[in-house]
C-alpha cells in the first residue's frame, strides 16, 4: 500500500506542477513528510490522506487506487495528451465506474453500437454515409432533423455524460469494453450545444469504425497521420448522422441561406458547410474565410472557433445527463444507492436531496423512476 500511495502522490503532484514544498503547505504537513510518503518510507494517516487528496484535487479513493491503467478501452483526439493530466484521468475512471455501477444496480443491460472497421475516408464515403443512415434508423429518427441526439442515444442505452472540463482544445472522448458497453464524455465548458452535438456524433463514429484501435490507458497512441485519417472518417459519419442526404436534398429546394439551413437541422454552421462541401455546393475553406471576413467587418473582431453564429440552440432545450440522473433516482428508490452517494452523484447536499425526494413523493413522481 505504501508504494501505491507513493506513486499516486507523485503522479498527481506533478500533474498540478507542484513542488513537494507547495504540496506540503497545502496539506499542512512538512516537506520531509511529503518526501517520506513519496519514497514509501512512511504511510500517511487517514486525516493526512484526506488533506492530500483535497490538495491534489482528487478523491481519497484515487490515492488508494493501484493505477488508472485498467480503464476500459479508450479513443482520444491526438492533440490531447492525457498522460500529463492524471487528475482528469482519475475523474474519467470515477465517472465510468459510477455509471456502470448504476446500470448494474438497476439491472439495465449495457449497450455499444455495432463495430464496423473503416480506417480511411477516401473510397468509403458512400459506405460511411449508409452506416450513418442505418444508425439513424436504429434510433428511430427517420430522415428529418434530429430534435435531440443526446436523448435519442440515451434511449437505446448509450452512456453519455456532459461535463464542464476546462481543458483547452478538448471536446470529448469515448470508451468501450465488452463488459461495460460504450460511454461518451462530452465537454460542455464554454462550448455551444451545436458543437457538443457534433462531438457526440463524432465519438459514436469512432465507436463504430475504430474500436479495434482503442487503448487501455488515457495516453494517446498512433501517429498524427493515423489519427487524422480516423477523424476524417468520424467527421463524415457525424455529418451524415446529423444531416441525412434525403433531408438535405429536400431542404435545398426550400432554403438557400446557410443560416436557415443550420437552424433547420439544428447544427453548427461549420457542420452545415461540411455537408455542402461534400455535395460540391461550395469549398469549405473559401466559405469559412468569407464568413470570418464578414464577421470581422460587422463586429470589428475575429470570429473565435467556439462562437456559433446566431441563431444558437438554447441550453434549456437540452437538459444534461437525463439518463444518468434517472438511474441515480432509481437506484435510490430501490435501496441500491445510499442517500450520501446519490447526493454526491447529483452534486447536491444530502439535505437538498431529501427535500427533492419529499417533493417528488408529494407529486407521486417516484412512480416514474
Amino acid at each position: 500500500m505504501k508504494e501505491i500511495i507513493a506513486g499516486n502522490i507523485i503522479r498527481y503532484r506533478k500533474g498540478l506542477n507542484l513542488s513537494q514544498e507547495e504540496l506540503a503547505a497545502l496539506a499542512e504537513v512538512t516537506r520531509q513528510s511529503i518526501n517520506n510518503y513519496e519514497n514509501a518510507k512512511t504511510l500517511p494517516d487517514s486525516k493526512t490522506l484526506s488533506a492530500l487528496a483535497r490538495a491534489l484535487g482528487v478523491k481519497l479513493d484515487d490515492l488508494l487506487r493501484q493505477s488508472y491503467a485498467a480503464l476500459p478501452s479508450f479513443r482520444f483526439r491526438a492533440h490531447t495528451s492525457f498522460d500529463k493530466k492524471p487528475q482528469f484521468a482519475a475523474q474519467v475512471l470515477r465517472l465510468l465506474e459510477d455509471y456502470t455501477a448504476l446500470e448494474q444496480a438497476v439491472g439495465i443491460p449495457t449497450y455499444a453500437p455495432e463495430s464496423t472497421p473503416c480506417h480511411q475516408l477516401e473510397g468509403n464515403e458512400k459506405r460511411i454515409a449508409e452506416i450513418a443512415n442505418q444508425f439513424r434508423h436504429r434510433l428511430g429518427l427517420g430522415d428529418g432533423p434530429i430534435p435531440n441526439l443526446f436523448e435519442a442515444v440515451e434511449e437505446i442505452g448509450l452512456k453519455v455524460l456532459r461535463y464542464s472540463i476546462p481543458i483547452p482544445g478538448f471536446f470529448g472522448l469515448s470508451a468501450c469494453s465488452l463488459e461495460q458497453g460504450a460511454f461518451v464524455l462530452v465537454n460542455s465548458h464554454n462550448i455551444s450545444i451545436e458543437r457538443q452535438l457534433f462531438t457526440l456524433a463524432h465519438e459514436i463514429g469512432h465507436l463504430i469504425f475504430h474500436r479495434g484501435e482503442y487503448q487501455d490507458t488515457l495516453i494517446e497512441e498512433g501517429t498524427k497521420e493515423e489519427e487524422k485519417a480516423r477523424s476524417a472518417v468520424a467527421n463524415h459519419f457525424a455529418s451524415h448522422l446529423l444531416v441525412s442526404q434525403k433531408a438535405l436534398d429536400r431542404a435545398l429546394n426550400v432554403f438557400t441561406d446557410l443560416i436557415q439551413l443550420k437552424a433547420h437541422f439544428q447544427v453548427s454552421y461549420t457542420m452545415m458547410l461540411m455537408r455542402l462541401d461534400q455535395m460540391g455546393k461550395l469549398k469549405y475553406g473559401d466559405a469559412i474565410q468569407k464568413i470570418h471576413s464578414e464577421y470581422k467587418r460587422r463586429t470589428g473582431q475575429s470570429l473565435p472557433k467556439e462562437i456559433e453564429l446566431e441563431p444558437v440552440l438554447p441550453e434549456s432545450d437540452f437538459p444534461v445527463n437525463q439518463r444518468f440522473t434517472k438511474l441515480v433516482w432509481q437506484g435510490l428508490s430501490l435501496g441500491k444507492v445510499s442517500e450520501l452517494k446519490a447526493a454526491e452523484l447529483l452534486n447536491l447536499t444530502v439535505e437538498d436531496l431529501r427535500l427533492a425526494r419529499r417533493e417528488a413523493r408529494g407529486y407521486a413522481i417516484d412512480a416514474i423512476f
